[in-house]
């Protein structure tokens, strides 16, 4: 099932109040309540668009599949090159067990090689 996942890079981008901040972009409260819930069945183009520049990425970032029990894809189907894990947790999980001093270099190596990672 093809579906548009805001949850996952809300928590990327570390925005916690969600409904406000798809307000702010100019959606009403209703869109942006279905957008948040998971209950929207379609997107315009221009939405989409909107919300790739907000975030900062691709319309493949918003998107997720997972397949359907009831008739699942072949393995080497494109759709599952969209498939997202949880990296968010699992990243924090991490975090969590590093040291302080560990998280200090990490900030420091982010920080100060930041133009590596834009690549």
């Amino acid at each position: 099932m093809l579906r548009l996942n805001l949850d996952r890079i809300f928590k990327v981008k570390g925005i916690t109040k969600t409904n406000q901040y798809l307000m702010k972009l100019g959606n009403s409260v209703g869109y942006a309540s279905q957008l948040v819930n998971d209950k929207s069945v379609s997107i315009r183009f221009d939405k989409l668009e909107m919300l790739c520049k907000a975030f900062n990425c691709t319309p493949n970032d918003l998107f997720d599949y997972k397949d359907d029990a009831k008739k699942p894809l072949p393995e080497d189907h494109a759709l599952h090159s969209i498939s997202k894990k949880d990296t968010i947790g699992e990243v924090n999980k991490l975090l969590n067990d590093l040291p302080m001093e560990k998280i200090q270099e990490l900030y420091e190596v982010i920080k100060n090689k930041g133009s590596i990672l834009d690549k």
